[in-house]
């Protein structure tokens, strides 16, 4: 898979990742995931603006086989910068065997709530992500969080990822991430 910020662990695994941005209403997010066994992953969200955190669980339904996608549903946070809860189930391929490149692909459904459960929108938008090297530790992802497009170019240095994370394509800010024996 394309080197990027992503929450897919394997068994065991952690990631530290976090975002400055001032064109995010958070200003800045830390998360921290860890995937104890099994297909269940836990995480934790914290934010800065409001000060506040938030509870985060997926689960991988299946894992892809071959062209066959692996489907991932999860609670935690819907639109990036915003931290608002949601819900979501996303369909995802690892494209480094068809393409020859490593890179990856993801699209699915999402919906905010509350963190009573209750909508905040009248239905479920649209989640799209693709992510691949451009250059050997270098990888370009596009990102739709249901709401607006994100861009992110990164670097990766030892288990340590660096890059430019464009919001919307417009206000630029810093992501890091560290992920356990990547």
């Amino acid at each position: 898979m394309a080197g990027r910020f992503s929450a897919h662990l394997n068994k065991g695994q952690w990631l530290l990742s976090g975002a400055v941005n001032d064109g995010m209403s958070t200003k800045a997010e830390l998360f921290i995931w860890h995937k104890p066994k099994g297909n269940l992953q836990l995480g934790i969200g914290l934010l800065s603006q409001p000060k506040t955190a938030r509870w985060m669980v997926n689960y991988e339904l299946r894992q892809q086989k071959g062209t066959v996608p692996s489907l991932t549903v999860g609670v935690g946070l819907q639109e990036v910068g915003v931290g608002n809860p949601g819900v979501f189930a996303t369909a995802n391929w690892a494209l480094t065997p068809f393409i020859k490149t490593p890179s990856s692909l993801y699209l699915g459904v999402g919906r905010r709530i509350t963190a009573r459960g209750k909508s905040l929108d009248e239905g479920w938008v649209p989640l799209f992500g693709a992510s691949a090297q451009v250059a050997k530790g270098i990888s370009a992802t596009v990102q739709m969080d249901g709401r607006k497009w994100h861009g992110i170019v990164s670097v990766k240095v030892g288990d340590v990822r660096l890059g430019l994370f464009a919001l919307k394509f417009k206000a630029l800010g810093l992501i890091a991430g560290w992920q356990e024996g990547r």
